[in-house]
């Protein structure tokens, strides 16, 4: 939250569109998966019935799996690609760091420099008064870039970090792969139908 008056929003960057596209395809691969694992749920062969309605039906009394995915995929994968970022102000900017309550807010006067690591996407800032690098993405670095030159903020517009880049690219993809690969585990394993048949059966 932010502590102290910014003033009005000059621009807001959301995530990439390469790492939208991720986050969207992990959260529909998790659906498609719940979808036809449901027809090999014992409960749901014991109750009969193929059509769609007798899914949506089986879910609602067996309702586990589908708010795990709920909570546990879809909604991460929303935030992630469409609301968690970084909006730069009059006289600040707010780093959102995870989760709306990590966000993390640092007045011009306390940035010492910037540094573009990637042309198009990916820059830093270093902080003066606690001695901290923030590594960030961005959709317009441009504009970025002007609004940090308006409060003569000195920077570093070379691209020599470039395989420091393309590191943090994979890491997110890695991390969204790893994390739909273990709920996917976790569906054909059978862990959520005995979940499912613990609490509601």
């Amino acid at each position: 939250m932010k502590d102290f008056k910014i003033g009005k929003k000059l621009y807001r960057s959301t995530a990439l569109p390469q790492f939208k596209v991720v986050f969207i395809l992990i959260a529909l691969w998790v659906f498609i998966n719940l979808y036809f694992k449901t027809f090999s749920d014992p409960d749901f062969i014991s109750r009969g019935g193929l059509e769609l309605k007798d899914i949506i039906d089986f879910h609602y009394l067996y309702p586990v799996q589908f708010i795990g995915f709920i909570i546990g995929t879809l909604i991460p994968a929303l935030y992630y690609a469409f609301f968690r970022g970084i909006v730069f102000f009059e006289d600040g900017v707010v780093i959102n760091r995870g989760l709306p309550f990590f966000n993390h807010c640092i007045k011009y006067s306390n940035i010492e420099s910037f540094k573009v690591i990637h042309p198009k996407y990916l820059m830093s800032l270093k902080r003066e008064d606690i001695d901290e690098e923030l590594l960030f993405t961005i959709r317009d670095i441009d504009r970025v870039i002007a609004i940090l030159d308006q409060h003569n903020i000195k920077g570093d517009l070379g691209t020599s970090d470039l395989a420091q880049s393309i590191t943090i690219s994979k890491k997110v993809v890695i991390y969204s792969l790893v994390f739909g690969i273990i709920v996917s585990a976790l569906q054909y394993t059978g862990v959520m139908i005995e979940i499912n048949r613990y609490l509601f059966r």
